[in-house]
């Protein structure tokens, strides 16, 4: 089996923990069921970086990530 596997500085984390937490209290505050979804965009490598965005009640652009398959 392969493995997708994607850097993030530790801001980047942090932030994600973040919104995370946030959505988490919307969601059990409005007694709802939800979760998040992460997207991947890459573009050609060496020329356009790829940028990871997440979603969940919003898009949070988490920036440049480094990625890989293995």
């Amino acid at each position: 089996m392969r493995k997708l596997e994607i850097s993030l500085t530790e801001e980047q984390y942090q932030h994600m923990q973040e919104e995370i937490k946030y959505s988490n209290r919307v969601h059990l505050s409005e007694g709802v069921f939800g979760g998040y979804e992460l997207c991947l965009s890459v573009g050609i490598p060496n020329v356009f970086p790829a940028t990871l965005e997440m979603k969940t009640n919003k898009s949070t652009e988490l920036g440049e990530v480094k990625w890989k398959i293995q």
